[in-house]
């Protein structure tokens, strides 16, 4: 699983990307409904990723997080210094032994924008409505752009 979260000025936002054993992809964006700092979007991210997993009846999971920050408390190497980051990464450690094998593994930027941009993509959402994404891969072009374009003139004049 390939988390990331996102605060911007357009809202806060999670991205999720799950590769299934069967090579399935599961894709989730979130919105945050409440205002967050950046690495806290990435804890949430990861929280939800692990809910995610634990709902499917994973007992296994390999995660990976752009967030050095998130990944060093996580695995011991950074304190988490702020209460927020504390509480944070006490939610994280909690759930942990619902796993027969939990990892979290950081990799750049570069290697997370699958989920990077699900996190962006909930950022730009509007907070209070429905939505529905539909991905299609078109193996042709469609038939307008092949052939010829009617245009119609329209001419202006003064008003």
């Amino acid at each position: 699983m390939y988390v990331d979260g996102a605060a911007n000025q357009r809202g806060f936002g999670v991205g999720l990307v799950v590769i299934s054993p069967e090579e399935t992809i599961i894709e989730k964006s979130l919105r945050l409904g409440f205002s967050a700092t950046n690495n806290e979007a990435e804890y949430e991210a990861l929280l939800q990723g692990i809910a995610m997993v634990l709902k499917m009846g994973e007992k296994a999971v390999e995660m990976f997080s752009d967030s050095k920050l998130v990944v060093g408390q996580v695995k011991g190497e950074l304190k988490a210094r702020d209460a927020r980051m504390q509480e944070y990464l006490s939610r994280v450690k909690r759930l942990q032994p619902g796993f027969n094998s939990f990892s979290l593994s950081h990799v750049p930027r570069s290697g997370n924008t699958h989920a990077d941009s699900l996190a962006t993509l909930a950022t730009s959402s509007a907070g209070d409505l429905p939505r529905i994404i539909l991905v299609e891969h078109l193996d042709r072009a469609n038939e307008v752009a092949k052939g010829m374009v009617h245009v119609h003139e329209v001419k202006a004049g003064p008003s």
